[in-house]
């Protein structure tokens, strides 16, 4: 009997825009940040309430290895940073830099590599809000987290 085992590589995603060291990670690499465990339940609006453990790093910890550009003498520089997030499905979501920052919102946000004890290598990190009621922030198969600080509060 032949039998070919065709593997597919595994999904990469970016780490890009005003960062001094733009990224393409895979879900292996991701295993190098401390990891935390989350149990998470969030309402569906076709499902109902939804139920999983997930497990993976902080989304700050793999974007501060990034360099965000933003200015470390001016504390607030990083609150006027945005975290766009994209997924494989066309899914998108924007986060805030202070949401995400210890010294701010602190929001243990996650860059997920397991669900339910699935590892996602194959299709790529699973944005996670544990805090959101709501899981349409929880963003599968993500292929792009753009960080942006060109946000300026238009004028009076």
């Amino acid at each position: 009997m032949n039998q070919t085992c065709a593997f597919a590589p595994p999904a990469r995603f970016t780490v890009v825009g005003d960062v001094l060291r733009p990224a393409r990670l895979a879900v292996a690499d991701l295993r190098a940040w401390p990891l935390r465990r989350v149990r998470v339940s969030f309402e569906c609006a076709t499902s109902g309430v939804r139920h999983h453990r997930f497990e993976g790093p902080l989304l700050h910890d793999v974007l501060r290895t990034s360099g965000p550009s933003f200015d470390p003498a001016r504390r607030k520089d990083r609150l006027r940073f945005l975290i766009a997030v994209t997924g494989g499905d066309g899914h998108h979501a924007v986060l805030s830099w202070g949401e995400i920052d210890p010294d701010f919102g602190n929001a243990p946000v996650l860059l997920a590599t397991r669900i339910d004890d699935t590892p996602l290598d194959p299709h790529g990190p699973q944005l996670v809000v544990p805090q959101d009621r709501c899981g349409a922030r929880h963003i599968s198969g993500v292929t792009s987290l753009r960080v942006d600080g060109q946000y300026v509060s238009p004028g009076p």
